[in-house]
Parts: structure tokens; sequence; C-alpha cells
């Protein structure tokens, strides 16, 4: 094999084959070469060759014209271009261009060594998919060192150590030997290896591929973050609900599981949560439940026998009281329900509850426990089936309501404890419940740290402790936009989530159009604009740089109100500068479009949330002779506009995002009108569904009225982006994630565009 062909006078030209030779040479043959002094293990070489008609050329030989042991050959340098070409690939090109020569007074030899253990065995394991398909033939020599195997099964033990606590062991089979790997993702997770060879005490390396390794250190990552491998160095100790998710590696992945009986009927449980048994409907509910009710129902009862909570998040208009209120007379009708169910909701939903039980279950007795004389009745509890209380009053009543022992304890509305510090996200983690249950359309809405708070309370433990979850789950994903972990986090949830869109489940229902209406800003409000513009700019930059964003978000969001207020209404802005500018183009445009849907017998719902903008509506309602009700914070009688807006007494409904969107069932408007953009489109999305929900019998078209280059076209963008993160976690699993920082602050705070100033 190292005797070259030589330089010929007449020639013949072939076809060359790239030929790859590999083998290891002992060490002492390198003591002269300074970057081997020492070493005591093999060194692997390297040559590329040329084969024509089975005579071999070094790929360094010099000359174009060869003899070849009488047989005259000219090479064909194009050819063997390309196939040098193909070493060019970033897997190979250090171990074939950057290399020294073992033999530097010959260096025909070809021979060259140098690339270090990792590169070689990159090279070894990708040399059979990247070369040898594009005409490469790879030889190696007996003494080559290296070799590079796959592991041919994985799988997860588990064995219970005590009451809720497993043993776990999870790792791949080699040649008929179980290979634990977890020291070697321990390690890895310290920081002391990032190598994806996993080095065997016989030589083999294995490849373990990079998505494994992610899957299983993301799966475990709360757990190997501490030292948490028992003394024999191998075994994971875990609690029962992180077992079930190592349990589920088996679910869509090649693990084989040995189990527990009693882990492998709860997981046996929780694989059927997407195709939960069907049970009876209850006998007393009068209601007909639709197709995806049912499944909902059967699903909140597969995960109460199971002993876990669940988050049922359907959208909006979809029956989510319904369904609660179904699960609750199974429980009832079953004899399970020992004890009164709680339900805690928004204030302005709590007499609601008690209509719709009158409506749909009333066979159910329901407490309000709401107003003054409430005490009176703490210590009647067990008389009622259904106990009804409010947010507010978790902070009164806290200490009295803990006393108690629920069956069921239901958050309505559960967006309400997105923040986990308040009063209520923390009294309603302390409740002694058999199963806990939160309702709302909007899981998470601004970040993952809602969710967390969400889990807490339904699954506590599931997600680990908040700072953890913080440095685990939720940096990796909204900064790092790390697709593995956002997987693991999905995965983990998965089974305690149910949400339907109304595309998914209500073919029906009938088509909802969604309208960006952009408005020109008139010249006054340009100019005033701009100038709020630049000066906000100037504050926030300085605050920033003093403080730093974080620390600087009210000075932001102030200068961010600002702005909006000019795109509304010039006089929304308390600034003598403002007081003088009584046009508003949005005003204009609404006023505009009211004169033509009105006349059409249109019915209509004006969400802002401003309410000095929604006077200044009902003022130019009053001059147009449009008939009106009104929804605000301070309004106290609800029913009264609700009932004479459904029953067709006026056309026009002006309602405040926070004070009307939840609570409402509004399906006598067909048109919804938005009149400022909000930065969260699932609160824009629950104030549309107080028209768009179940009841709905005609198209509903939906109009945002969008100020044209200025700050609510960026409030556009930021929507798209807190959607495609909800929809990463709960839909679709997109890989766009929201992040904002400072690099955005030019985008909120852009001028308006050339030209704006031209009269």
């Amino acid at each position: 094999m190292d005797n070259f062909c030589l330089e010929a006078q007449s020639e013949k030209q072939g076809t060359p084959v790239g030929v790859l030779s590999l083998l290891s040479l002992q060490p002492e043959l390198f003591q002269k070469n300074y970057f081997y002094a020492g070493t005591t293990d093999p060194v692997h070489c390297l040559r590329v060759e040329f084969e024509y008609d089975g005579e071999r050329i070094s790929a360094e030989h010099p000359k174009n014209l060869i003899d070849c042991g009488g047989k005259k050959i000219r090479r064909d340098r194009a050819a063997e271009d390309a196939l040098l070409a193909l070493l060019d690939m970033p897997q190979l090109y250090r171990l074939t261009r950057v290399y020294h020569w073992i033999d530097s007074s010959d260096p025909r030899s070809g021979w060259k060594t140098c690339a270090s253990e990792m590169e070689w065995l990159m090279f070894v394991e990708l040399m059979p998919v990247l070369l040898e398909p594009q005409g490469w033939r790879v030889e190696a020599d007996a003494s080559f060192a290296l070799s590079v195997h796959s592991p041919e099964k994985w799988y997860v033990d588990l064995s219970e150590v005590s009451a809720g606590n497993f043993e776990a062991k999870v790792g791949f089979e080699l040649s008929n030997r179980r290979i634990n790997v977890l020291p070697f993702l321990l390690e890895r997770l310290r920081g002391g290896r990032q190598s994806e060879y996993f080095l065997l005490e016989d030589g083999r390396r294995v490849s373990i591929p990079p998505e494994r390794i992610d899957l299983l250190t993301a799966s475990l990552l709360e757990l190997l973050d501490k030292d948490a491998l028992k003394a024999d160095g191998e075994t994971l100790e875990i609690p029962w609900i992180r077992a079930m998710e190592l349990a589920r590696l088996r679910d869509g992945e090649d693990f084989e599981s040995n189990l527990p009986e009693t882990l492998k009927a709860q997981a046996e449980r929780l694989a059927l949560v997407a195709d939960a048994p069907k049970i009876r409907k209850p006998r007393s509910l009068k209601a007909d439940l639709r197709g995806y009710q049912r499944q909902g129902l059967n699903w909140l009862q597969l995960l109460r026998d199971a002993g876990c909570g669940a988050v049922l998040a359907d959208d909006m208009g979809l029956g989510k009281t319904v369904q609660a209120l179904a699960h609750i007379l199974a429980e009832k009708q079953s004899g399970r329900m020992d004890a009164p169910c709680l339900i805690v909701a928004p204030t302005s939903v709590v007499y609601n509850w008690e209509t719709e039980v009158g409506k749909f279950a009333p066979s159910l007795k329901v407490h309000v426990s709401h107003g003054s004389g409430r005490a009176e009745h703490f210590n009647d509890f067990l008389k009622y089936d259904l106990i009804v209380t409010s947010y507010p009053l978790l902070a009164r009543d806290g200490e009295e309501l803990l006393k108690h022992r629920f069956h069921l304890l239901i958050l309505d509305e559960a967006q309400f404890i997105r923040n986990h510090k308040t009063i209520a996200a923390r009294i309603v983690r302390l409740f002694n419940a058999h199963q806990r249950i939160a309702l709302t359309g909007t899981p998470l809405e601004n970040n993952l740290d809602e969710l967390w708070s969400l889990f807490s309370f339904v699954m506590p433990g599931l997600l680990g402790t908040h700072g953890v979850f913080r440095r685990m789950f939720r940096r990796p994903i909204e900064k790092e936009g790390n697709t593995v972990v956002r997987g693991v986090l999905a995965r983990r949830i998965a089974p305690f989530v149910l949400r339907r869109t109304k595309t998914e489940v209500v073919r029906e229902l009938p088509p909802k159009t969604e309208i960006i209406h952009r408005v020109e800003l008139t010249q006054a409000q340009k100019e005033l604009y701009e100038t709020v513009r630049a000066a906000s700019e100037d504050r926030v930059r300085s605050a920033v740089k003093d403080k730093g964003l974080a620390r600087s978000h009210i000075i932001v969001l102030d200068a961010l109100l600002k702005m909006r207020q000019v795109c509304c209404h010039p006089q929304l802005l308390k600034l003598d500068a403002a007081q003088s500018i009584y046009e508003s183009a949005k005003l204009e445009a609404l006023v505009e479009m009211l004169s033509e849907m009105i006349p059409e017998g249109r019915r209509v719902l004006i969400f802002s949330q401003f309410t000095s903008m929604l006077k200044r509506i009902e003022t130019e309602l009053e001059k147009m002779q449009a008939g009106f009700v009104k929804i605000t914070g301070s309004t106290k009688d609800r029913k009264t506009p609700v009932a004479d807006f459904q029953a067709g007494k006026v056309p026009v409904f002006l309602i405040s995002l926070k004070a009307g969107g939840t609570g409402l069932n509004l399906t006598a408007a067909d048109t919804v009108i938005h009149f400022d953009p909000w930065w969260n489109p699932a609160a824009e999305n629950q104030a549309t569904d107080r028209a768009y929900r179940i009841g709905q019998d005609k198209p509903v078209f939906v109009y945002k009225l969008i100020a044209s280059g200025t700050v609510e076209e960026t409030i556009l963008e930021m929507q798209e982006k807190k959607r495609d993160l909800i929809d990463g976690l709960l839909g679709d699993q997109k890989d766009v994630l929201a992040r904002w920082g400072e690099e955005d602050l030019g985008h909120l705070f852009k001028p308006l565009e050339t030209g704006a100033f031209d009269g």
C-alpha cells in the first residue's frame, strides 16, 4: 500500500476512486514531535489517496502523469478535486486538512495526524454516511483503535422504595449489557463533560444522539441539578410525580419501561387522557352536552380517578362552566362527594354561577358566600353541595375557608392567580381538596411564570420550585429559544391541560372575520405624537442607562401610555399642548363606521381600555341619536345593560376592556370594534368572545382601529409574538418565541415615517 507510482513518459487517463486509509501507531514513534511528547495513547493516522485502475496515488503527489508499474496514467485532476471538495464538509475539514506529516522528510508517504480524539470520533461515525455514498472508500488497518457504537435500545427502570418515592435508572443496552447514563448526564449538566460519546470501561465509545441527551437532561434537569444520585453513584430517588414523567418517556419514544404495578396503572390512566373512557351523562344535568363537552367530562373524571388536578383551557364561550357542573354532578351521583365543592370566581361572575347552577344543575344546593352577612354561614357549608366566593374575599375569609375540606376546588377565570405572589394565589394553594381544577381561556398571557403559578395550584410539585422553574425552563425557552426544553415542558403539562378552540370543535358556529382598519392621524395629532414620542424616548433611554430595562418598566409603560393616548384622542393626555387639539382621526373613523352600521341593523360592541375615551364616544353617539348602554369598572348593575342589549333595545354597547372582558354573554352582537389595541392577544380575544361564543348564529366581524405608523403598529407585532409563545406550549409548538428587551426600544419609539408632516 506504500509503493507509489512514478512519473511516466506516456499516458492513459482513468477514473479515480477516493480512498481514505486509517491506522493507529504506537506513541513511541512520535517522541521527536513535541505535540505527542509524553503521550501513552495510540496515535491515529489518515492517508488520502486516489485509485486508478487498481493502482494507488497519493493525493499529495505533485505530478500529473504517473507510471504505475508500466501503466502510464494521466490523473483526472477535475475528478480528484470534486472528490476532495467533499472533504471540505465542516465535520471532516479539521481531520483531512489540518495535520502534521508523520515523516516530514518523505511527504509522499501521505500519512497525517494531529486531530483531537473528539474529531476522530466524529469522523469515524460520520464517514459511512457522508463519504461512502459519494464515491469514497474507507479502509481501516487492523491496528486502527477507534470504533463508535450506537445504543441498541433504551430503558427506564423504576422501583418503589417508599410510599410515593421511587428509584430510577435510565440508560441503554449494548451487546446484552445495560449501561446507566445518569452519571454521564450529571457530569454533562455540571459542565464537566460536553462530549456526545460515552466511554465504556473496555475502551469502546458509544455515540448518544444530541437530541436524546437533550431530552433526558431536560426531563431530569431539576433533579440532576442537586446531589441527587444515591451512594452507588448510579441511582436517582424521585417523587411519584416525576417518576410518572420518566414512565411516560415510552410514549412516542423508543424506551422500554420496567415499572411497579402502582406506577404502571397510573401511567396507563394518563396514557388515556386523549381518549378518556366514556361515562354516562349525569341524570340530573339539564343540558345536552356537545361531543367535545362530553370529552371534557370524561377527561375530568379520569384525572379525578388518577388523583390529579386539571386545567380546562377551552376557548371562551365553549362551555367550561357546564362541563364543570357535569363533573360535580357525576361526583355527587356516584356517592364520592363527601364534602362541598368550592368555586372561586371574579366578583363580576359570582352570581352568574348561581344562575348557571339553577339552569343546568338545579339539583345542586348552592350558596354564594358574598355580601356583608356571609360570616353567618361559614359553619353551614356542609348543608350545601356548592360554595361560591370571589378572589378578593379570599384575603378576608381565607382563614375561615381553610378550616373546611372540599371535594373539588374550582377556580373560574383562573388567570386571576397568574401572579404567584398575590394573596389569592398563595391562599388557594393551601386549601384541602380532593381535586383542584382551573378554568381559564387564557392559561398563558404574558410569560411562563403565569403557567408556573397555575400549576403550583393545580399540581403542586409538577414544575418544581419557582426559582428552579425560572432557571431551568423560563430562561431557556423565552430568552434562548430552546425548543427541546420547551418540548419537555409541553410534554410534562400535556396530560393535565385540555384546550380546544372554536375552529376545532364547533363547526356550526358561524365564521369570524378580523379586519385591521388603519387610520391616518390628523396633522395636529402627528405633530403632538412626534413631540411626545421624542421626549418619551429620551426619558426612557436615560432611565434604562441608569437603572436597566427591568427596573425602568414603569417609565417605559408611562411613555407608551402617553403615545397611545395621542393615537386615541389628544385630549386624553393631560398636557396643555394636547388640550387645544380637539380632533381625533380614530374617533372620526369610528363615527363614520357607525353611521353605516347602525342603519344596516348591525349590533355593535365597542371596547376601549380608556373609560375617558368611552365617554367621548358616548357624546358622539348622543349627537347621532343612537341608543347605547355602557359597562365600566364603576358600573354596579351589569344585568340591566346586558339584558337591554340582548333584547335589541339598543344597537351599541360601550365596554371598558377590563370591566367587560369576562363574564358577559352578548350573542346579540354581530360586530366587535377594538378602538385601541392591547398588548395581550388573549385579553382582546376574551373581549371578542363576548359575542363569538356558543349561541351565536350570525357571522361576527371584528375591527381593530390602528393608528398607522405609530406604537399601535408595534403592538400588533407584539401580539403575534405572544400568540406564538402560547401556541408553542399549548398548541402547534411553533419555533418563534416572545422575546423583548432593550433592542426593541428603537422599534417601540420609532418616529413617524418621513413625510408625515407634509400637511
